[in-house]
């Protein structure tokens, strides 16, 4: 039997990283068992379902290189084959009509809150045979005095006593399919062996292993992950930061880094952190699934992208920078020299074109108030000394320059410091870099010399 899995997000909002990481799961547990990973798109709420997000969907997920198998099934397409299901289950008794009102559901869920009891609809029309000429739902005749049992591969054997359930709603009065029929319905439809999602999901699927049951369809296997939490161990939401998918790519995170930290969180092999996407297919299984919520760490995942981007090449740092900066007069030697001075100082891709603004930026630096004060606070005579020295280096290097500021302090009876720090505010407008002498032979001795005219 081929395994064939599924990742079935409603288009009302953004790729979340909570759907991304059972996305993720999914496409694992099918590519390690030569199976099938598809795409479903559950649209049927029209009224919040959006093409801006479905399309938010395909281009995040290919970002992070979850590639899916064949077409994109749209659940709207399937909405009359959906009713015919109501219709069949209707015919078979497996399911009736109820004519119960809006007002005499909410009459009931407003009197079980002030009992204090959980809400559960009563069955009224359970067994009724009539036809009324009045709006109805097709509700499930859930079969009573008896348990559904869930063998789920993560959380083990779970039963529920059947009695406790609704006889929930297929068909809601405008003959529009509700998401508990429709998912079973698309999932027989896709060939789903494999059912892997958030344990939010666990109540619905008693409900849904009862209507496979009831249409005479094999069960696929049901795997549940238990949720993300924020570090506190409250239930991940918007305000705990950063959470889509898409903010993390326009916040230039490597696609490599959050698909590293969505696998671990909430799955482990042994004490290894760092997964290609080839050792992570080959090694990945259910059992390595924790039963606990993950807690989200976002330090620990800044530090998986740090880890990442340190391992960029030189050569894809140039073509990235190239969005930002015009550097088509410079060599690519040249920036090879620069960016290995950058790299390793830079903690990720927004911090490297943030720190080498000051050095390919065509238009003026701007100064930080330290750097100003640095300048500001130096006596002039100092700053002509060290300006007048550095335009007669002969031989424009690193080691040539230290030597000359080097002269400049022991001559002033200064600290090196005090002599580097004004000018690495006059060439950087920082306060902190890089060796300065390693800026002023990259910046070139015509270059340094103008800012620090400028700004002496």
């Amino acid at each position: 039997m081929t395994i064939v899995t599924r990742f079935a997000p409603s288009p009302t909002g953004l790729l979340h990283i909570g759907g991304a990481r059972t996305a993720l799961y999914n496409y694992l547990y099918a590519k390690k068992n030569k199976g099938k990973f598809k795409l479903r798109i559950e649209d049927t709420d029209k009224e919040r379902s959006k093409d801006s997000f479905s399309k938010d969907i395909y281009e995040n997920m290919k970002w992070l290189g979850l590639e899916w198998d064949e077409k994109v099934i749209y659940q709207s397409e399937n909405i009359s084959a959906h009713v015919e299901l109501a219709e069949k289950l209707l015919k078979e008794n497996k399911a009736y009509r109820c004519y119960c009102t809006k007002e005499e559901i909410e009459n009931a869920r407003s009197k079980a809150k002030k009992d204090k009891k959980p809400y559960r609809y009563d069955r009224k029309y359970r067994d009724f045979k009539d036809i009324l000429n009045k709006p109805y739902v097709i509700r499930v005749k859930i079969p009573l005095n008896t348990k559904t049992v869930l063998n789920d591969k993560i959380l083990g054997k779970i039963v529920v006593n059947n009695n406790e359930l609704d006889d929930f709603i297929i068909l809601r009065t405008d003959k529009t399919p509700t998401y508990m029929l429709s998912v079973v319905a698309d999932d027989k439809l896709m060939g789903i062996t494999d059912v892997i999602r958030g344990d939010d999901h666990l109540t619905n699927t008693f409900k849904q292993l009862i209507l496979f049951n009831l249409l005479g369809w094999k069960t696929p296997s049901f795997s549940h992950i238990p949720l993300i939490h924020s570090k506190e161990g409250s239930k991940l939401s918007k305000r705990h930061g950063d959470l889509s998918v898409k903010q993390y790519k326009e916040n230039k995170y490597l696609p490599e880094a959050l698909l590293n930290y969505l696998l671990r969180l909430g799955w482990g092999y042994g004490d290894k952190e760092f997964f290609s996407i080839e050792e992570a297919v080959s090694l990945f299984n259910l059992k390595g699934v924790g039963k606990s919520p993950a807690k989200f760490d976002q330090k620990k995942l800044d530090n998986v992208n740090n880890y990442y981007y340190k391992k960029i090449p030189l050569e894809e740092l140039i073509k990235i920078i190239k969005d930002y900066y015009n550097i088509e007069n410079y060599t690519e030697d040249y920036l090879k020299k620069l960016l290995l001075v950058f790299h390793e100082r830079s903690e990720n891709i927004t911090d490297l074109i943030e720190n080498i603004n000051y050095m390919l930026k065509e238009k003026e630096i701007v100064f930080s108030e330290q750097a100003s004060n640095i300048i500001k606070s130096t006596k002039k005579e100092v700053l002509n000394i060290i300006f007048n020295s550095l335009k007669n280096v002969d031989a424009w290097f690193a080691p040539n320059i230290e030597n000359t500021l080097k002269k400049v302090a022991n001559d002033l009876e200064l600290k090196l410091f005090n002599v580097a720090a004004p000018v690495r505010a006059a060439v950087t407008g920082k306060s902190h870099s890089p060796s300065i002498f390693k800026i002023l032979e990259l910046l070139g001795q015509e270059n340094a010399l103008e800012r620090i005219k400028k700004s002496f």
